[in-house]
């Protein structure tokens, strides 16, 4: 049974661990759901600094060594980078071949379509070599591999959460149900003794 205590406990630890055993005097419990509180948090905090300065790095190693300012570019751009040696070898083997499976047989389709979607100006890129070229994709790696962990350590504090709340059910006061009594009576009904009245009482 839900009682109140209970409803009370569970909605104190579900906002922060340990906050329902405190409560009911469970000490132990409370700073063991704390200790893990605290940790999980400190792991999200560092995960998203490593996200962020690996970020950074790899946004440098595109601006050193292919010429590409990164700032501001959404995620599919900077897969591309990392994938192409040049904005050249892109257009190449992305865009023309796109043309030619949409306008196969029409040189000016395919042609306004290359222009269209070709990548210029502020957009091209040339690595200077394989070695920065891997370098930088080891570098995303290691911030998508951040980001990855930072996310994890989110979902380990929503389950922490629910364990404690859990826990915290089960270490609080339970509800007294009310307790019925059932009594047969009875008594001599008149003057005639082998008369009788017999009644059932409850008491709740």
């Amino acid at each position: 049974m839900l009682s109140p205590e209970r409803a009370r406990v569970m909605l104190q630890s579900i906002t922060v661990p340990g906050w329902g055993q405190a409560t009911v005097g469970s000490n132990r419990a409370a700073a063991a759901f704390l200790v893990a509180e605290a940790a999980i948090w400190g792991s999200f905090t560092s995960f998203r600094i490593q996200q962020v300065m690996r970020r950074e790095s790899y946004e440098r190693t595109a601006l050193q060594f292919a010429g590409i300012d990164l700032r501001g570019r959404d995620e599919e751009f900077r897969r591309i980078v990392g994938s192409y040696s040049s904005s050249d070898e892109y257009n190449r083997l992305v865009v023309r071949r796109d043309a030619a499976n949409l306008y196969y047989g029409d040189p000016a389709a395919y042609e306004a379509y290359v222009a269209a979607h070709s990548l210029r100006g502020a957009d091209t890129w040339s690595w200077s070599g394989e070695q920065a070229f891997d370098r930088y994709a080891s570098q995303r790696k290691d911030t998508q591999r951040a980001g990855l962990r930072a996310n994890t350590s989110l979902a380990l504090a929503v389950a922490n959460r629910i364990v404690s709340a859990i826990h915290a059910a089960r270490v609080a006061p339970k509800a007294t149900a009310p307790r019925t009594t059932w009594n047969l009576e009875y008594e001599p009904a008149g003057d005639d003794p082998t008369a009788f009245r017999m009644g059932l009482r409850a008491t709740f």
